[in-house]
C-alpha cells in the first residue's frame, strides 16, 4: 500500500480523532473527515479502519462537546455516515438519537443564520436529510418494540418542529424544499398509523394560517429616536403582517402525502371536535380557546378579544385551502356541535363553518346543504354572541359566495330576519352596518366581470333585505335610524342616480334631449308592466328617497341629529355634493325628477319633504330679518334708548331663529340661561364676517360657493366663541343654506329641459321638469325669480299659447297641465322678482305675458288657470320685494282688476249655462267664477268697489250672483243693466275645427278629474267666491285698520253672513243638495252630492277660523252638530278634505281654534271594515285619521302653553285678576274643556250604544248580527274616547296631573242632561234620527241621557288605565263648569244617570243641609230690580215650564253671577299686541269691531319640529305680543247681582254650581254683546258671594291639572285665541279654598247693596257676559275686573254708553231669528227656593 493511501486510512479512523491535541486541531481533523467521506464513494468493506470512526464520534467528549464548531463538524460526519453505512445506522439505537438529539440543535441555527460562514454546514445538514432521507431511521425505530420507541417519536417531532420553525423568507428557496422532502419521506414511511405528535406539529404549523404578525423592527428604533430627540412624530405599527414559511412548507408536506395523512388527520380532528379524551390527552393541539367563547352576558355581546393560539378550528379551516378532501368527515363533526348546549362549543362550530361557507375558494355549502341548512338556523340562537357571528359570516358569504344563486336568497332572508326581529341593539347595528357596505360596494357590472372583482354585484343584495333596512329607519333608538337612513342615502346615489345618469353626464351640459328622455321614460313614464320587466332597480332603490323625508317626522325636541343627518342626505347624497360634484347640473336636474316623480304617490312623503323646506325657507327669513335688525341696532347711537330696543328687537329676533334650529348645547330649553348664553355670545361677537357669511346664505338664491365658504369659515371664526355657539352655528349654517336638491341653478336647468322636452313634442317628459319648478317655487319663489329663470317661463308660457301644435299635442299639453302648471309657477315666483328704482322693467318686459295671463282669465283657460292667472297678475303689480303705501296699492289694484272684473261679470259670461249648450261653453261659468274668487281674494279694494251712478259695484253682481243665483236659485241671470261699455267679448272661440274637436277631450277628461258635472263645479265656485270676500275682507279690513282715510272697504253685513252660513250648513244637512237644486234636476248623482258637501263642509270650516271671528256668533249649536256628521261622512274624499281642513285649524292657523272644534278629533276614528255602521258607516281614511290625531295633539299642546301664559299673567296681576281668570277664562282656553262638547256629540249619535255592560249571545233579545254590531258599537266608542284623552293626557308626558280633573268631570257631565240643540222645525240634521214625536215629547233627549250614562261609564274606564303613578291622581283644586247651552240643570242624586257618585264630603254637607236653608232665608231678600237681570235662553218659556223643579239637592249651591259682571272679557286680555279696529257702524261691527278683539295672551313662536311631527305641513309662526300686559289706571268693576251668603266663612262645599249661556243667538240681540265694561251700567248689582267668593287658584307646590308643565323645548307664550266670554255650569271642589283664603273672605267687607238683589225660584239661564269693545283712546286692555260704579234705579237697561260716549243697542234682547224660537223671561224667587231644574 503507498503512502498516500496509508494516509487515507488513518484520516477515516477513530485514531486519527484521538491523536488531535487541540480544539482547533480537532476540527481540522473533523474537516478532514468530512470532506473524505463526501469526495469519494466510499464503503465500510474498502475501508476497514471506517468501523472505528463511528463509535468515537457518538462518544461524549465530540458530540457533546462545549465547542459548537466540534459540534456542528461532528453532526456534518455522522451525516456522511449514515449516507455511507444506510439503509442501518453504525450505531445502536441510543447512539442514534443522541446524534438526531444533536443534529436537531445545529438546524435550529437556521432560523437566525441567512449569510454566515456556517450557514452552508446548516444547509448541509438540512440537504442530507432530504436526498439521504436520514429522518427514516427514526420511522424505523417508532415502528420497532424497542425501548427507544417513545424517545424516537419525540425526537421525530422535534425534528418536524425544528425544520418548520426554521424556515426564513431570506432563505433560499432550496431549504424550503429540502425541509419539504425531508419532511414528506418521514410521513411517507409509516404504513398504517401515524403518532399524534408528529400530525400535530404539521398541523400546528398549518394552523397559523398563511400570514403571521412579527415585531416590527422600525418600531423600536421610532421608539428610541423619540425618546432622544423628542419628536411626536407618528410610530410604525408594533407589528407588521410576513408570510409564514412554516405554513407554506406544512401545505406542501399535506398535499404531497394527502393519501398517507388524509385518514389520520381526519381522525385527529373529529375525536378533538368530538372530545374524545383518548385523543384529547395525546395531542397538543387545543380543542378550544376558552377565552373567546367562556364568557357569556345575557342580552349582550359578550366583549372578547379573539385569540390568536392555534385550535382545532383554525387547523380545520386552513385545511380547506390544502386539502379539503380531508375534511369529508369533519364537516359533518362540526356541524353535529351546532346543536351543542354548550354556548362555547356551538359558537365556534357556528363560527368554523361560517368561515368554511364563505371561503371564497371553498364549495362546502354546495357540498353539505343539510349543514348549511343547520348553520342559517342559528341566526335565532339564544345567545347573542352567536347571533353576532352569525351577522359576520352571512355577509361575508353574500361577498365572497354571490355566484350561488340560490344559497344567497337563503342568506339574504337570514339577515333580513335579524334585522327585522332582533332584540339586541348592537347586533342590529352590526347587521345594518355590513349590509349597507357590503351594498354601498358592491358592483353592478356583468357576473363574467364581477367574478374578476373583489367586490360582490349589487344583484346579490336582495330588495327584502334593503328594506329591512328601511324599515329600522322608523326604530326609537336614535343611532339605529340614522345609521340605517345613512347607509340607504348612500346606496341611492351609488346604484341607482349614478347608474342610471352616467349615459347622461358622459354628454355634460351639451347633451343631446333625445337620451334624456330615453331616460326619463325608462325610469319614470313606462308602464307598471314594463316596468317590472326592464327596471328592476326601480323597485330594489327607488323608494328611499320617501324613507329619507319620512325622516322629517323625527322632531328637533327628541333627536335634533336626525334632522341634521336629513339635511345633509337631502343636500349631499342623494344628488351627490355640491362641493365636489359628481354630477352635472343637467344631470342633477334629471336625477330631480326621478326622485321628485317617485314621490308622486306617496302623499306622506311628499307633505314631509316639503315641511323640510318650509323649516328652511322659515329659518332664512328669520336669519335675514334678525340680521337687519341687528344692523339697525348698530346704527343707533351708542348708549341711547333707541339703541338698546333695537337691539332688545334683535336679540328677540335671533331667539326666533334658533327656534327654527336645532336646540342648542345638549338640548336646553330656548329659554333657559344656558341658550341665552349662547345666542348672546354670538349677538355681541365683534367678528363683522360672521354675520356677512350667515348674510350670504340667508337668501335662497345664493351660490355654491357661498354654502361653501360658510361651511368652511364659520367654524373657524366662532370658535373662539366656545364650543357651543360655534356648534350650533355650523348646524344653522347646515340647515339655511341650499344644496345640491333645490338651488337655483338646478331650477334654472329644469326650466330649460321641461322647454326642450316641449319643442321635442314630448309633454309628458316636460310635465316632469315642471313639477320640480312648481314644488321649488311653492316654498322658495325666487328660484324661479331669477332673471334667466323668469325670462324662460315667460317666454315657455308664450310659446304654449300661441305656438302652433298638433291636435295630439294639443290634447296631451291639457292632459299634463302644461298651461295649469306654468302659471301657478308664475302665479308664485312673480312676486319674488326684483326691481329697480324708478321705472321698473316689468312695465315693458311682462306686457305680453300679462295678455296672455288675461286671455286665460277671460277666455280659454280652464278654472285653476283662471285662478293661477290672477294670482300671477296681483303678484306682477305688488312685487314682496318691493314696499309700497296702501293708497298705492288700492290704486294699481282698482286699475288692474277692475276692467277685468268688468268683463268677467258681463252677462254672457256670468250665466248659468243651459243643457243644450257644448260642454265648453257650460264649463266657460267656472273657470269665470274661478277668476272672480281670486279677484276677491287678491284685490278686495277692487272688488268692493262702488259702482257708478249708485249702480251695484261689479262684486257685488258677482256675490249676488253666486248667492241668489245659483245658490238659492232666487234669479236665473245677473241684473243685465250693465254699462254700454261693457266687455262683450266673442263667446263663439269654437268656431275653428282644431278648437270644436277639443270639447269631446276635455269632457272625458274633465269627468275623469272631478267626477262632477258642471253645475256642481258651479256651484262649488259660487260657494268659492263667497268664502273668498268674507275672508279676504275681513282679514284685509285687520290689517289696514290703522289707516283710517281708507275706509271704504266695508265688512260683510251680518244678515250676509247669516245667510251664508245657512247655506252651506243647508247643503250638509241636505245631504249635498243645494237650494237651488232641491227639485232634483241638477247635483242628483252621488259624485255631485258628494263633491257638495266637501265643498261646504270644508269652506264652513274656514269661515270658524278663530282670526275671522265669525264662529261664535254664526255658528249655533246645531250647525255645529251638522257639520259634524260630514266627519263621518260616507264618501272617503268628503271625510279626507274635512279632516285635512281640520288640521289645518289644529296646526297652521295662527290663532288658536274654538274647543268645540277640538272636540271633532272624536269622530276622526276609522272603524273595522266588517262594521262600518258602528262608526255611522263612514269611510276609512287610514293614515289621513293619524295624521288628524298627531294634529289634534299639536293644538292641545298649543292651547295649554297660551293657558299656562294666560295664568302666569292673571297671577303676577293680583288676586281679582286671578278669580277672573278662574271664573271665566279658564272655561274657554283650557283644553281639557273641549270633553263636554265632545260628549255631547257623542251622545246624540244614533250610532253611540244606549246601554253598556258585557254582551254575549246568551242574551234572548239580540241574535248574532244584533250582538256583533253592538259589540262594534262599544268598541267604537271606546276608540273614540281613546282619541279624545290620548292628547289631553299624553301632551303632560308621564307625569300628567289632570286625569282626577277629568274624572271629575266625566261624573258631573253624567249628573246634567244634554239639551237637544239639533231640534228643528222643518227637517232634521243629516245622521241624527229625529220624527215629529221625539220632537214633542223629547224622546231624543232621553235616548241622549241613556247613551250619555254609557259614554261616562266607558269614559271613566278609559282615564282609569292612564293612571300609572300618584301624580296622574292629582287633585285639581279650581272650579269645574260645563256648557249651559249643551247640559241641563243638574238632577238629584237619586236621578243622576251615574249612581253612588257622592264623596263622604258630599254626605257631611247634606247633614248641614237645613242649618243653610235658614241661614240663606234670613239673608237673601228678594230684590226690588230682580227684572233687570237679562236671561236670554235659546229654549223656549214652555220648554222650561215643561221641565219639573225637584226639590234642591243638598250638595249643590247655587252662585248666580249676572251678566253684566263680566269678570274678564275678550277685550281685557293680557295683551294688546293684536291690532283691534275701531267701532264701525251697524251690522259690520259684528265681526269684528264692537265684538271685542281676539285673545292674544304674549306668545313666542312655536318650534316647527312639533308642528312637523305632528301633521307634516308647514306651520306658520304664531303671532308674539309686542307690548307687555298693562293694568289699566280708569277701571271699572259691575257688581252681581245674587243673594247674600255666609258661606265663604264656612268651608266650601264640594260642588257650587254656576249655570251660564254658552252659545247665544247669532240671530238675537246685539245689544249685550257690545256691553262695555268701562261705562256706567244701569243698575247697580252685587253679591256677598261674588264679593266674598275666593278664587280657586293653584298654590304653589299643588297640582297644576290642566296645565302641564312647559315644554323644554320652548317658552310657555301663548298662542292668539279668539275668546267668546259665555256662562257656563260651574262647579267648585272643596279643594279649591284654603285657610287662609277663607280667613282673607270673613275679614273682606260685603257693601251695603250686595243683599238688595233676590234670586230666582228656578234656574236662570243669563246671555253671555258683554265684549268690551276698545275705545278709542287705544287703551290696553286690562286683565283685572272693573272698579264698581253706583247702580241705576232703573228697573230695565235702556243705553250704555261705551267708550267715549259712543251708544250701542239695547242689552235686553229683542229681535231673534225666524229659525230659532224665543228666549223666555227668567223667573225670580228667593234663594232658599233656587233648584237646578231637569
Amino acid at each position: 500500500m503507498s503512502r498516500s493511501s496509508k494516509k487515507d486510512v488513518a484520516v477515516l479512523s477513530g485514531a486519527y480523532l484521538e491523536g488531535a491535541e487541540s480544539k482547533n486541531e480537532t476540527v481540522r481533523r473533523l474537516r478532514e473527515i468530512t470532506s473524505q467521506l463526501s469526495s469519494s464513494e466510499i464503503s465500510p468493506s474498502s475501508h476497514p479502519t471506517l468501523a472505528s470512526l463511528p463509535p468515537v464520534l457518538c462518544s461524549t467528549p465530540l458530540l457533546r462537546s462545549p465547542d459548537k464548531q466540534i459540534r456542528l463538524h461532528v453532526v456534518l460526519a455522522c451525516m456522511e455516515l449514515f449516507y455511507v453505512y444506510a439503509p442501518s445506522p453504525p450505531w445502536d439505537d441510543a447512539e442514534t438519537l443522541d446524534i438526531f438529539d444533536q443534529t436537531i440543535r445545529q438546524l435550529g441555527n437556521l432560523a437566525h443564520c441567512t449569510a454566515s460562514k456556517e450557514f452552508d454546514s446548516y444547509f448541509r445538514i438540512l440537504e442530507m436529510l432530504s436526498e439521504v432521507k436520514i429522518g427514516v431511521v427514526l420511522v424505523d425505530l417508532i415502528r420497532t418494540e424497542s425501548e427507544c420507541r417513545t424517545r424516537a417519536e419525540e425526537t421525530l417531532q422535534e425534528l418536524i418542529k425544528t425544520l418548520l420553525a426554521g424556515l426564513h423568507l431570506d432563505h433560499p428557496p432550496e431549504v424550503g424544499t429540502h425541509a419539504e422532502n425531508a419532511i414528506a419521506a418521514c410521513l411517507e414511511e409509516f404504513e398504517t398509523v401515524i403518532p399524534i405528535g408528529v400530525l400535530d406539529e404539521l398541523l400546528l404549523a398549518v394552523g397559523q394560517g398563511p400570514v403571521v404578525y412579527v415585531p416590527n423592527p422600525e418600531y423600536s428604533k421610532a421608539v428610541a429616536r423619540k425618546k432622544r430627540d423628542g419628536a411626536e412624530k407618528e410610530l410604525p405599527p408594533k407589528e407588521i403582517q410576513q408570510t409564514n414559511c412554516a405554513y407554506l412548507v406544512a401545505a406542501k408536506v399535506i398535499r404531497k402525502t394527502e393519501d398517507k395523512v388524509s385518514s389520520p388527520v381526519a381522525a385527529l380532528l373529529n375525536g378533538l371536535l368530538g372530545g374524545d379524551e383518548s385523543v384529547v390527552r395525546k395531542t397538543s393541539i387545543a380543542c378550544a380557546d376558552s377565552e373567546e367563547w367562556g364568557v357569556k352576558k345575557k342580552g349582550t355581546i359578550a366583549v372578547t378579544a379573539p385569540s390568536n393560539d392555534v385550535n382545532v378550528y383554525s387547523i380545520t379551516y386552513e385545511l380547506h385551502r390544502i386539502a379539503p378532501n380531508i375534511l369529508t368527515t369533519v364537516t359533518g363533526t362540526v356541524a353535529s356541535n351546532l346543536l351543542s348546549a354548550d354556548v362555547g362549543a356551538r359558537g365556534r362550530a357556528t363560527q368554523l363553518l361560517g368561515r368554511l361557507f364563505g371561503a371564497r375558494t371553498s364549495d362546502v355549502a354546495r357540498r353539505f346543504g343539510p349543514c348549511f341548512r343547520e348553520w342559517l338556523r342559528r341566526s335565532i340562537d339564544s345567545e347573542p354572541k352567536i347571533r353576532e357571528t352569525m351577522v359576520k359570516c352571512l355577509t361575508n358569504f353574500l361577498s365572497n359566495k354571490h355566484a350561488e344563486t340560490s344559497l344567497c336568497e337563503d342568506v339574504n332572508d337570514a339577515l333580513t330576519n335579524i334585522i327585522l326581529n332582533e332584540p339586541v341593539l348592537d347586533i342590529r347595528l352590526l347587521a345594518i352596518h355590513q349590509v349597507c357596505d357590503l351594498a354601498h360596494n358592491a358592483t353592478y357590472g356583468d357576473d363574467e366581470t364581477v367574478s374578476r372583482q373583489s367586490n360582490p354585484p349589487i344583484s346579490v343584495i336582495a330588495a327584502e333585505l334593503l328594506q329591512a333596512v328601511g324599515n329600522r329607519v322608523g326604530s326609537k333608538n336614535k343611532t339605529e335610524h340614522r345609521d340605517a337612513i345613512t347607509g340607504l342615502g348612500q346606496i341611492y346615489h351609488r346604484h341607482f342616480v349614478k347608474r342610471k345618469l352616467s349615459d347622461i353626464q358622459e354628454g355634460g351640459d351639451d347633451v343631446n334631449i333625445g337620451e334624456i328622455l330615453e331616460v326619463l321614460h325608462t325610469e319614470c313614464l313606462s308602464s307598471s308592466a314594463d316596468k317590472r320587466k326592464k327596471n328592476t332597480a326601480e323597485d330594489k332603490f327607488g323608494w328611499i328617497p320617501q324613507k329619507v323625508f319620512e325622516c322629517v317626522s323625527f322632531p328637533d325636541a327628541t333627536d335634533p341629529d336626525m334632522r341634521n343627518r336629513v339635511f345633509q342626505l337631502v343636500d349631499d347624497v342623494l344628488l351627490g355634493s355640491a362641493k365636489s360634484p359628481s354630477l352635472s347640473p343637467t344631470s342633477r336636474a334629471v336625477g330631480l325628477a326621478i326622485i321628485l316623480h317617485s314621490l308622486k304617490d306617496r302623499e306622506n312623503a311628499k307633505k314631509w319633504m316639503t315641511t323640510l323646506f318650509t323649516q328652511r325657507a322659515n329659518l332664512q327669513r328669520a336669519l335675514a330679518s334678525y340680521l337687519d335688525a341687528r344692523l339697525r341696532a348698530k346704527n343707533c347711537e351708542s348708549g341711547s334708548a333707541e339703541a338698546f330696543t333695537a337691539d332688545a328687537e334683535a336679540m328677540e329676533k335671533l331667539e326666533v331663529v334658533a327656534s327654527l334650529t336645532a336646540p342648542i348645547g345638549s338640548g336646553s330649553p330656548l329659554n333657559s340661561d344656558a341658550a341665552f348664553a349662547v345666542l348672546k355670545k354670538l349677538h355681541t361677537a365683534k367678528d363683522k364676517h360672521i354675520f356677512r357669511i350667515l348674510s350670504t346664505i340667508a337668501t335662497p338664491i345664493h351660490s355654491p360657493s357661498a354654502r361653501a365658504r360658510a361651511f368652511d369659515e364659520l367654524p373657524k371664526r366662532t370658535n373662539s366663541l366656545g364650543n357651543e355657539t360655534s356648534s350650533w352655528v355650523k348646524s344653522l349654517a347646515r340647515r339655511c343654506a341650499m344644496g345640491s336638491f333645490f338651488n337655483t341653478e338646478s331650477i334654472e336647468h329644469c326650466i330649460i329641459l321641461s322647454q326642450e322636452c316641449f319643442e321635442a313634442g314630448d309633454c309628458e317628459a316636460s310635465s316632469l321638469f315642471l313639477e320640480c319648478v312648481k314644488i321649488a317655487t311653492s316654498v322658495f319663489p325666487a328660484l324661479g325669480a331669477t332673471g334667466e329663470g323668469f325670462k324662460n317661463l315667460a317666454e315657455f308660457f308664450d310659446s304654449c299659447q300661441t305656438t302652433s301644435v298638433s291636435v295630439s299635442t294639443k290634447k296631451d299639453m291639457d292632459k299634463f297641465g302644461l298651461v295649469t302648471s306654468i302659471s301657478d309657477i308664475l302665479a308664485k315666483a312673480a312676486s319674488s322678482r326684483p326691481t329697480v328704482e324708478g321705472k321698473s322693467k316689468s312695465d315693458e318686459s311682462t306686457a305680453t305675458l300679462r295678455s296672455q295671463l288675461l286671455r286665460l282669465c277671460t277666455r280659454d283657460g280652464t278654472p285653476e288657470q283662471a285662478k293661477n292667472s290672477v294670482h300671477a297678475i296681483s303678484s306682477l303689480i305688488n312685487p314682496h320685494t318691493k314696499t309700497i303705501d296702501v293708497a298705492s296699492r288700492i290704486r294699481k289694484e282698482k286699475d288692474e282688476f277692475l276692467p277685468l272684473l268688468k268683463a268677467l261679470v258681463n252677462p254672457s259670461r256670468l250665466s248659468i249655462p243651459d243643457d243644450d249648450s257644448n260642454l265648453k261653453h257650460q264649463s266657460r261659468i267656472v273657470s269665470v267664477l274661478s277668476a272672480i274668487a281670486a279677484i276677491s281674494e287678491c284685490a278686495p279694494y277692487a272688488f268692493n268697489a262702488p259702482g257708478e251712478a249708485g249702480k251695484s259695484g261689479w262684486g257685488k253682481r258677482a256675490l249676488d250672483f253666486s248667492l241668489n243665483t245659483v245658490l238659492l236659485g232666487k234669479q236665473q241671470s245677473i241684473n243685465s243693466s250693465l254699462d254700454a261699455d261693457g266687455n262683450t267679448e266673442s263667446e263663439n272661440d269654437g268656431g275653428s275645427p282644431e278648437k270644436s274637436g277639443r270639447s269631446s277631450p276635455r269632457k272625458t277628461s274633465s269627468r275623469k278629474l272631478d267626477e262632477a258635472s258642471v253645475h256642481c263645479r258651479m256651484l262649488c265656485g259660487a260657494i268659492e267666491v263667497l268664502i273668498s270676500h268674507i275672508k279676504s275682507t275681513i282679514l284685509k279690513l285687520k290689517t289696514d285698520r290703522t289707516q283710517s282715510k281708507y275706509s271704504e272697504l266695508e265688512a260683510p253685513p251680518s244678515s250676509f253672513l247669516s245667510e251664508v252660513f245657512c247655506v252651506l250648513v243647508r247643503i250638509i244637512e241636505d245631504g249635498g243638495v243645494p237650494p237651488s237644486s232641491v227639485n232634483g234636476r241638477y247635483c242628483n248623482t252621488e259624485e255631485d252630492q258628494a263633491e257638495l258637501r266637501r265643498c261646504a263642509a270644508v269652506n264652513l270650516i274656514k269661515l270658524s277660523d278663530a282670526s275671522l271671528q265669525l264662529e261664535h256668533k254664526y255658528l249655533t249649536p246645531r250647525m255645529w252638530h251638522i257639520l259634524s256628521c260630514a266627519v263621518l261622512d260616507k264618501e272617503a274624499s268628503v271625510r279626507e278634505a274635512v279632516m285635512e281642513e281640520l288640521s289645518t285649524m289644529y296646526t297652521a292657523s295662527r290663532f288658536l281654534p274654538s274647543l268645540r272644534f277640538v272636540a271633532l278629533i272624536t269622530l276622526c276614528v276609522d272603524s273595522d271594515h266588517g262594521h262600518l255602521s258602528a262608526n255611522a258607516n263612514a269611510a276609512n281614511v287610514g293614515r289621513r285619521s293619524a295624521s288628524i290625531k298627531s294634529a289634534a295633539t299639536h293644538c292641545i299642546k298649543s292651547i295649554r302653553n297660551t293657558f299656562q301664559s294666560t295664568q302666569a299673567q292673571c297671577r303676577s296681576l293680583g288676586r281679582e285678576a286671578e278669580t277672573n281668570f278662574e271664573n271665566r277664562l279658564k272655561m274657554k282656553i283650557m283644553p281639557e274643556y273641549c270633553v263636554p262638547y265632545a260628549f255631547h256629540l257623542l251622545a246624540f249619535r244614533h250610532e253611540t250604544p244606549g246601554a253598556a255592560g258585557a254582551l254575549n249571545a246568551d242574551d234572548s233579545f239580540l241574535d248574532e248580527d244584533e250582538l256583533a254590531n253592538a259589540e262594534a258599537s262599544q268598541k267604537t266608542l271606546k276608540k273614540r274616547l281613546k282619541w279624545l284623552f290620548d292628547p289631553l293626557i299624553q301632551s303632560l308626558g308621564e307625569g300628567a296631573d289632570n286625569i282626577s280633573f277629568l274624572l271629575r268631570m266625566v261624573e258631573l257631565i253624567g249628573k246634567h242632561p244634554p239639551i237637544d240643540v239639533t231640534k228643528s222645525p222643518s227637517a232634521s240634521p243629516l245622521g241624527i234620527e229625529l220624527d215629529d214625536a221625539s220632537v214633542a215629547d223629547g224622546s231624543n233627549e232621553k235616548e241622549a241621557a241613556a247613551r250619555m250614562q254609557v259614554i261616562c261609564q266607558f269614559a271613566r274606564e278609559s282615564l282609569l288605565s292612564y293612571v300609572k303613578k300618584d301624580v296622574n291622581l292629582t287633585v285639581y283644586p279650581g272650579s269645574i263648569a260645563v256648557p249651559a247651552d249643551l247640559f241641563a240643570p243638574r238632577l238629584l242624586s237619586s236621578q243622576s244617570p251615574i249612581h253612588n257618585d257622592e264623596s263622604e264630603e258630599d254626605v257631611t254637607q247634606k247633614k248641614l243641609q237645613p242649618a243653610r236653608k235658614s241661614k240663606s232665608k234670613k239673608t237673601a231678600p228678594v230684590s226690588k230690580a230682580k227684572k233687570a237681570t237679562p236671561a236670554p235662553s235659546r229654549r223656549s218659556s214652555k220648554k222650561l215650564k215643561a221641565r219639573s223643579a225637584p226639590p234642591r239637592s243638598t250638595d249643590d249651591e247655587v252662585d248666580v253671577i249676572d251678566g253684566n259682571k263680566d269678570l274678564l272679557s275678550p277685550a281685557e286680555s293680557p295683551s294688546s299686541s293684536l291690532p283691534v279696529s275701531s267701532a264701525t257702524k251697524g251690522d259690520e261691527s259684528s265681526v269684528f269691531g264692537d265684538d271685542g278683539p281676539l285673545f292674544s295672551p304674549a306668545s313666542s313662536p312655536v318650534r316647527s319640529d312639533t308642528a312637523d311631527f305632528a301633521n307634516g305641513l308647514d306651520v306658520s309662526p304664531i303671532v308674539q305680543a309686542e307690548t307687555p300686559v298693562k293694568r289699566s289706571r280708569k277701571e271699572t268693576q259691575t257688581h252681581v247681582s245674587g243673594p247674600a251668603s255666609k258661606t265663604a266663612d264656612r268651608k266650601r262645599k264640594s260642588n257650587d254650581v254656576e249655570h251660564l249661556d254658552e252659545f247665544p243667538s247669532p240671530f238675537g240681540s246685539e245689544g249685550p254683546a257690545f256691553l262695555s265694561s268701562q261705562g256706567s251700567t244701569k243698575e247697580k248689582v252685587s253679591s256677598n258671594k261674588a264679593k266674598k267668593r275666593k278664587s280657586t287658584p293653584t298654590p304653589a307646590g299643588t297640582s297644576t291639572t290642566g296645565t302641564g308643565k312647559k315644554s323644554s323645548s320652548q317658552k310657555s307664550k301663548a298662542t292668539p285665541v279668539s275668546i267668546d266670554n259665555k256662562v257656563m255650569v260651574n262647579i267648585t271642589n272643596s279643594s279649591g279654598s284654603t285657610k287662609n283664603e277663607s280667613a282673607a273672605a270673613k275679614k273682606k267687607k260685603v257693601p251695603k247693596n250686595a243683599m238688595s238683589q233676590g234670586t230666582d225660584d228656578e234656574f236662570d239661564f243669563f246671555i253671555s257676559p258683554p265684549k268690551a269693545a276698545v275705545g278709542r283712546s287705544g287703551k290696553s286692555p286690562s286683565l283685572l275686573p272693573e272698579k264698581s260704579t253706583p247702580a241705576r234705579k232703573s228697573r230695565a237697561p235702556s243705553k250704555v254708553k261705551v267708550g267715549k260716549g259712543k251708544k250701542v243697542a239695547d242689552s235686553s234682547p229683542s229681535t231673534t231669528s225666524p229659525s230659532e224660537p224665543s228666549p223666555p223671561s227668567a223667573r225670580r224667587g228667593t234663594r232658599s227656593s233656587a233648584r237646578l231644574r231637569t
